[in-house]
């Protein structure tokens, strides 16, 4: 498991060479060429705001993809999920089942798996500039965007909070003097429909406004059989009838969500005020789970004559290797043998819940603008959400009862963010400010898991304060030749209070085997983390020439620390601390041949401190069972990005993406299970995407016709901090068709297509718990999909 070494030098000589080269050839090619140069940029030109204020995309000095709306629509991403697609060591997906709603979110393999809302996301998701301080309900619809901007790497002086592995930022078309719109409407696989629509108008001169709404409906794709129907021999009971003996599936998409943006901008003024509200309903399906191992005497099925009897778990309950089904049901029953050697029997409907991963969200933010001086300005970002929703967990995807639990979700948050930026003369661009963030999160349910005797409830509130100041400044030193310098301090506080009681509201008893008695003693604790944090960032940039832009930079960041949100014994009530990065990084920006070639590039080697990872078993505790965050130890990451958009010839154009981990442990604690020659979740050697269209000219008044393929390559990475083949996420490769016609004004669109064209089988992520429970299920990916399309435009 252990990756190749590397040479810091030899890589740096490199890029360098690369550099020097690009240099040499854009000289050439600017003096062979210069004559017939028209100027005409043919790669898609974006104005970006990493840095505070509004730059090109090839004038920011950071390692960053942006996207319009456009382009997104073009390669049929509509899901925050779909950007793994778009950006190279970019890799986001659907969270597992254990987690509801939520987003997996990782950069350069550093991010966060577990929705808990007491820890940090890793990967910040901003909305029109407001942080979105959780990965539940991040799992974001993509509509009616004016850009996405993917920025990887530590953003600690830029972003801010908990941006360690990067930041993905969100940014809505802005309500303009332009009365425009659209409606859209889409079929395709599983009953799929789905509706969009946006409008913008002006309501009086300088005030404008524009509403946007989608809805999304698709059947669930995975199906769940009743395996005492199927098997009317096995032992295990029926418990539907029907000829299919299909009880229901996974999978399905269920969203409806709508925007209104108003703008108060009136010409030649100093103020813009944008006030923006948004609200989604997501009544999804769970995530589609399969079960791939199952092995363990200790969960049988109920016999309620025989305590020690029963259908045991094995791999009878497995369906096809390549099946999209399950036997699960969601429902509690079965008899066991407890950790402590002890018959236990559990009736079944004693707890039950459903196939549903439910999230409602809605927001309010208001920005405003104010130009001081023709040299400074103030802009004020203030902002409330909430999100809630509810998830229903069958852990073994399989008629016995291994873990049922239900949870609720609720979070709630306040930002206030406020900037001064100015220039002195041409020589520096600054800017100053403050943030603050205020969350108030709960989590509520209920947690079946027989073999350790665990039958409780908890309603835990959660507290989570933040506070930074930061500065960022360029100084201009020639016009070609700048220096970057910013730093930001923060101040943390979270507090986690503990609920834990037995579903008729008593307290545990604690008297041994008992159910709950492990738990004893956990109502009322609290737990409590508080810190501080200086990251800082110092870059430099030089324009070789208009074609050749080079960059390197040292920046810091972090993801805050904590309490062990799931405790099973008050000795599992245990602090873990902020994970640390300091990442060097170099880099070069370059536009080719008379523009049509846009090639970047970036090189950059990460010092990883204190990596926090999840434990599952926990063999010092009164309970060997645990999810416990842990800090691993630290490890040296380095790795390769590039980006590359070509327009070969008029109307072809290509684009792709690479990117490039070597992950390598220095130290590690031994407690954790974790070894040198392991690897961190979520570092896939290797990410690659490709992507071709060619908008074929029909004729005067006929429109075009546009055929698109896409392509996206993921190595095997590992989903558990402690790896083993059970968790181990093999590679894949996926493949993407897209037909397009548009009439000759552009007013009329039809679009079909193609997703996952060879119908790859692949798991995005696994709830492995072999040690503990004997069992390890899958998320599974979506199967081969078809669509079609109709937008009319105005």
């Amino acid at each position: 498991m252990a990756r190749a070494p590397f040479t810091c030098r030899r890589t740096a000589s490199a890029v360098i060479a690369l550099a020097t080269g690009l240099t040499l050839g854009l000289g050439n090619a600017h003096a062979q060429d210069g004559a017939q140069d028209t100027g005409e940029v043919h790669a898609p030109e974006i104005i970006v705001t990493a840095q505070f204020r509004e730059q090109r995309l090839q004038d920011t000095p950071i390692a960053i993809t942006a996207t319009s709306g456009d382009q997104l629509a073009a390669k049929s991403v509509d899901s925050v999920t779909d950007l793994t697609a778009i950006a190279p060591n970019v890799n986001l997906s659907e969270a597992t089942g254990l987690n509801g709603s939520a987003v997996q979110a990782y950069i350069r393999g550093i991010g966060q798996n577990d929705s808990s809302f007491a820890l940090e996301p890793g990967v910040g998701i901003y909305i029109d500039d407001v942080y979105y301080g959780t990965t539940f309900g991040a799992i974001l619809d993509l509509n009616d965007l004016d850009r996405v901007e993917v920025l990887r790497g530590p953003q600690g002086t830029l972003s801010g909070k908990n941006s360690i592995g990067g930041s993905i930022k969100l940014f809505s078309r802005k309500p303009d003097e332009v009365s425009d719109g659209f409606v859209e409407a889409t079929t395709g696989s599983y009953g799929r429909i789905d509706l969009r629509a946006s409008a913008g108008f002006t309501i009086a001169d300088g005030l404008y406004a524009r509403i946007s709404g989608v809805s999304k409906h698709t059947d669930g794709f995975f199906k769940l059989y009743d395996y005492g129907c199927l098997n009317p021999d096995s032992g295990i009971a029926q418990t539907v009838g029907g000829g299919d003996c299909q009880t229901g599936t996974e999978g399905g998409v269920d969203v409806q969500g709508g925007r209104l943006a108003l703008r108060y901008a009136p010409a030649g003024s100093s103020l813009e005020i944008n006030l923006i509200g948004d609200y989604a309903m997501n009544k999804s399906e769970q995530v589609a789970t399969k079960l791939i191992y199952a092995n363990s005497n200790d969960t049988r099925s109920y016999d309620a004559a025989d305590p020690m009897g029963g259908v045991p778990f094995d791999s009878r309950f497995l369906t096809g290797p390549k099946s999209y089904s399950s036997y699960a049901n969601y429902a509690s029953g079965g008899n066991y043998t407890t950790i402590f050697g002890t018959p236990l029997q559990v009736a079944p409907g004693t707890f039950d819940t459903s196939p549903q991963s439910t999230a409602k969200s809605w927001g309010v933010a208001g920005t405003v603008d104010f130009e001081l001086t023709d040299f400074l300005a103030v802009k004020s970002i203030t902002a409330y959400r909430e999100a809630s929703g509810t998830s229903g967990i069958d852990l073994d995807g399989s008629p016995l009862s291994v873990l049922v639990q239900e949870f609720d979700y609720n979070h709630a948050q306040f930002t206030q963010e406020l900037r001064l930026s100015g220039q002195v003369g041409t020589l520096i661009d600054f800017t100053v400010g403050g943030y603050y963030y205020d969350a108030d999160d709960n989590i509520a349910g209920r947690s079946l898991i027989p073999t350790a005797m665990f039958d409780f409830v908890q309603d835990d509130p959660i507290t989570n304060r933040s506070v930074s100041a930061f500065a960022h400044s360029e100084f201009h030193l020639t016009p070609d030749l700048n220096v970057i310098a910013g730093i930001r301090y923060t101040d943390d506080k979270k507090t986690y209070q503990f609920t834990r009681r037995n579903p008729d509201g008593t307290l545990p008893s604690g008297i041994p085997l008992t159910t709950n008695f492990l738990v004893a003693g956990l109502d009322g604790e609290v737990g409590l983390f508080e810190g501080t944090r200086t990251d800082y960032r110092l870059g430099v940039n030089y324009r070789f020439m208009p074609e050749l832009m080079v960059y390197a930079q040292i920046a810091t960041g972090y993801k805050g620390g904590g309490i062990n949100p799931r405790p099973y014994t008050p000795d599992q009530i245990v602090p873990f601390d902020p994970e640390t990065l300091t990442t060097y990084e170099a880099g070069f920006k370059s536009d080719l041949w008379n523009n049509r070639i846009r090639f970047n590039g970036t090189f950059f080697f990460n010092r990883y401190k204190d990596l926090q990872i999840n434990r599952y078993f926990c063999p010092e505790s009164v309970s060997p069972t645990c999810s416990q965050p842990a800090n691993a130890g630290d490890a040296d990451v380095w790795g390769l990005e590039a980006e590359l958009f070509a327009e070969p010839i008029d109307n072809l154009t290509i684009d792709g993406a690479m990117g490039y981990l070597n992950f390598d442990y220095t130290r590690v604690d031994p407690t954790t299970f974790v070894e040198e020659d392991m690897v961190a979740p979520f570092n896939p050697s290797w990410q690659l995407s490709a992507g071709m269209q060619y908008r074929a000219e029909l004729g005067d008044g006929i429109g075009t016709l546009t055929p698109r393929v896409d392509w996206t390559y993921q190595s095997s990475f590992y989903f558990n901090s402690v790896n083993n083949p059970d968790n181990l996420i093999g590679s894949r490769s996926l493949f993407n068709l897209r037909l397009t016609y548009a009439s000759d004004d552009e007013t009329w669109q039809v679009s079909t297509g193609i997703t996952n064209l060879f119908d790859k089988f692949y798991y995005t992520g696994v709830s492995e718990n072999v040690q503990n429970y004997g069992v390890n299920t899958g998320s599974v990916g979506r199967p081969r999909e078809w669509f079609l399309s109709v937008r009319r435009s105005f």
